[in-house]
């Protein structure tokens, strides 16, 4: 590749984590991904990341045939993962792929907010939203929060993902979202304006039991199956029940519903993401048939959902 096109800037990864890092540093035009790594869960990141910096991205096979685990990726609005090639493909085929890819329409750059612009006026919210998100998680949570203003009632996330994975989904939600996104730490005080994220972390996030609200990390076995656990989260903020608004998106299994019914038994507005929009309708499932949500809503009006709650 570096011969048919001079002065390019090629990088190579023999790990998702390493790729991750090279793709959020360098912002690449295009990526040919190992199908393998295509299949961990983790990749959910990276895709997500791809869609931020809008990086083109195809597949590339052991063996002509083999199935492809992604053959498209709703992320990305061209090319993505479409076309495959193999490991037995000539450099020319793989520039060939490469040079129809560049090609293709871009997206244009998102709108930023001047620097120089004052911040809006800082509010004390009465409210405070929780979200827990599993598998599909990553994209769900980046298109709640792009809905989400600068001085949003403080958001308490949890979502599960592989352990060396948390900072790059911190770093990744902050680029979208007009709030300020943080990693989840002991003694943080929450504030308006900010998301607090607890994934692939080794303890539990909680909250201090009484005000001012402060974040609790814990140490202790998995809780429903996961280190940091979504039912963690909400049982700890069971004494603030009328003041929470809490929702479960996207994810396999059941963790958040017992939490998320014992919230709204406490007086919290409730919410599960619907089936249609979810990538995996497990945990939102469990949280609707056992009556732990209130109502269930599109991801589209999730934001919407939860904000308007926060309002009431």
């Amino acid at each position: 590749m570096e011969a048919a096109y001079p002065g390019m800037k090629v990088l190579l990864a023999n790990n998702l984590m390493m790729a991750y890092n090279q793709a959020e540093a360098a912002q690449p035009t295009f990526a040919f991904v190992e199908d393998g790594f295509t299949r961990l869960p983790e990749f959910e990141m990276m895709l997500a990341l791809f869609s931020a910096v809008d990086t083109r991205w195809v597949s590339v096979m052991d063996s002509p045939g083999a199935t492809p685990a992604r053959q498209s990726s709703p992320l990305l609005n061209v090319g993505a993962g479409i076309f495959e090639l193999t490991k037995a493909d000539s450099p020319r085929q793989f520039a060939q792929y490469y040079d129809m890819m560049v090609k293709a329409p871009r997206r244009g750059a998102p709108a930023r907010t001047s620097a120089s612009a004052p911040p809006p006026p800082k509010r004390d919210f009465k409210k405070f939203i929780l979200i827990g998100s599993s598998t599909g998680g990553v994209e769900a949570l980046r298109s709640v929060l792009v809905g989400f203003t600068q001085n949003c009632p403080p958001t308490l996330i949890v979502q599960h993902t592989g352990k060396n994975f948390g900072p790059g989904l911190v770093s990744l939600l902050d680029r979208i979202c007009a709030a300020k996104v943080v990693a989840a730490e002991d003694g943080m005080q929450i504030e308006s304006g900010h998301v607090y994220v607890a994934a692939g972390q080794t303890r539990h996030m909680g909250l201090s039991p009484r005000k001012p609200l402060r974040l609790r990390m814990k140490e202790g076995p998995p809780i429903s199956g996961h280190t940091p656990s979504v039912d963690a989260l909400f049982t700890s903020a069971m004494p603030y029940g009328k003041d929470v608004v809490a929702t479960i998106l996207t994810g396999m299994g059941q963790d958040g519903a017992k939490g998320l019914l014992e919230l709204r038994k406490a007086g919290a507005a409730t919410f599960a993401q619907d089936e249609k929009s979810s990538v995996v309708y497990g945990m939102p499932r469990v949280a609707w048939e056992t009556g732990a949500a209130q109502k269930q809503v599109s991801l589209a009006r999730m934001a919407g959902a939860l904000l308007q709650a926060c309002k009431t």
